[in-house]
């Protein structure tokens, strides 16, 4: 019986989650959560002002796009939701006192990515990249117009996609298709956090399964949070806190979720060999990518165990002389 409880002790899951507790996970996850509460109705106002004014005549685009997010974000857009459409379709941005609004509500969204990247990286230990702190605020900017890209391309992709369908007549898998195209986007999004937001610099082979597990994870979460939503909207006494509540409560869970998918990559051999990369100076500074790589390959397969960081690292910088 010992040797079971240490074996499972010594499981992947187990230390994972012991890694997740331990690098404080759950407060890191509440101040996300908050954050991300606030900064995605800063957002949403931006971006689609924006997305109005370039493109919001394409009808089909802009609700495709709607709907997209009415699908990522389970009570934000509706009638009974957090902001109606007909409130999205009318936001602009004119003139001075307009664009001065639209610049500060757009760092009240970005620091989201902000405080994501601190989350991120306390699962390996690590503290803010060594970093100019405008270039990382352009680089956070960069990751929430990424976002947004990602959202307005993978709904013009759905457009397509489903009018192909339907020429063919095959007009029975716009569903599935939908299910699929919302997969791909919020693996995307992950990894687009997990990379440029977080500045975590992993092999794709750990991070790409990392994310679509968290994307799985979030359409899970998306027909729960749906689910509670309807059976609240026709009751007048809750549907005016149903939404607020819901959405707290379910991006509650999508930022643990995304944390604990960096804590099963933290604990294996290359997220540890990661740690001493980083914490070495190497990674985020003198060494190449290929050279990181190496390394964290050589860590990985056990064939230098005992291998200090900063001993590895001179040791590459002599190579690459």
């Amino acid at each position: 019986m010992q040797q079971l409880i240490e074996r499972i002790m010594r499981s992947w899951p187990v230390r994972a989650w012991q890694r997740y507790g331990e690098m404080r996970g759950p407060v890191l996850a509440q101040g996300m959560t908050l954050q991300a509460f606030l900064s995605l109705f800063a957002a949403l106002f931006v971006a689609f002002a924006i997305f109005t004014a370039v493109l919001g005549g394409n009808v089909g685009l802009r609700r495709a796009v709607i709907d997209s997010i009415s699908s990522s974000i389970p009570g934000l857009l509706g009638e009974n939701g957090a902001i109606t459409t007909e409130d999205l379709l009318s936001l602009s941005i004119s003139g001075w006192a307009g664009a001065i609004g639209a610049v500060v509500i757009l760092f009240t969204a970005i620091s989201w990515v902000a405080v994501s990247r601190e989350g991120f990286r306390a699962m390996f230990d690590l503290g803010s990249p060594s970093m100019n702190v405008v270039v990382l605020k352009l680089r956070d900017l960069g990751v929430a117009v990424g976002i947004g890209l990602l959202v307005v391309v993978s709904a013009g992709l759905l457009v397509v996609t489903e009018g192909f369908a339907e020429a063919l007549g095959l007009g029975w898998t716009t569903q599935a298709l939908g299910v699929v195209s919302q997969l791909l986007l919020d693996t995307s999004i992950v990894l687009l956090l997990y990379r440029f937001g977080g500045r975590l610099r992993l092999p794709a082979k750990y991070m790409v399964p990392a994310a679509a597990a968290c994307a799985v994870a979030f359409f899970g979460l998306k027909l729960v949070a749906s689910m509670l939503f309807g059976s609240v909207e026709n009751n007048p006494l809750l549907a005016g806190v149903a939404a607020p509540v819901i959405m707290l409560i379910w991006l509650g869970f999508i930022m643990q979720i995304l944390l604990i998918a960096l804590a099963f990559i933290a604990v294996t051999p290359t997220g540890r060999g990661y740690t001493r990369l980083v914490e070495s100076g190497g990674i985020d500074g003198r060494l190449t990518p290929e050279e990181a790589q190496g390394l964290l390959d050589r860590l990985e397969e056990g064939k230098a165990p005992r291998l200090d960081a900063v001993r590895a690292h001179r040791r590459l910088s002599k190579r690459s002389r």
